[in-house]
């Protein structure tokens, strides 16, 4: 078992609520740990008052919201399949 954080069965539990096959879960052990690591780390940090996580813009330093037609037909422009579904782009 090592001292490891994750277990393989908490990964393959993983890999079951989200629908997904994971064939060597003891590979993602590792990624899982870092990302606890980083939340623990996140967690420690204090801060003295609620003001360092506001910032105020006045009115005044803001762009106007103006309104630009677009003559285009933007629907025209996107990738459709034959069911006439809109496809997007893959995510990465």
């Amino acid at each position: 078992m090592g001292n490891t954080m994750v277990e393989k069965k908490e990964i393959e539990h993983l890999g079951d609520l989200v629908k997904v096959d994971l064939k060597e879960p003891e590979k993602h052990i590792k990624q899982v740990e870092q990302i606890i690591k980083y939340f623990d780390s996140l967690d420690s940090v204090e801060f003295d008052s609620d003001d360092i996580l506001r910032r105020q813009v006045d009115a005044d330093a803001l762009r106007d919201d103006k309104y630009i037609p677009y003559s285009d037909s933007l629907i025209e422009h996107l990738k459709k399949d034959p069911n006439n579904f809109i496809r997007a782009p893959k995510m990465v």
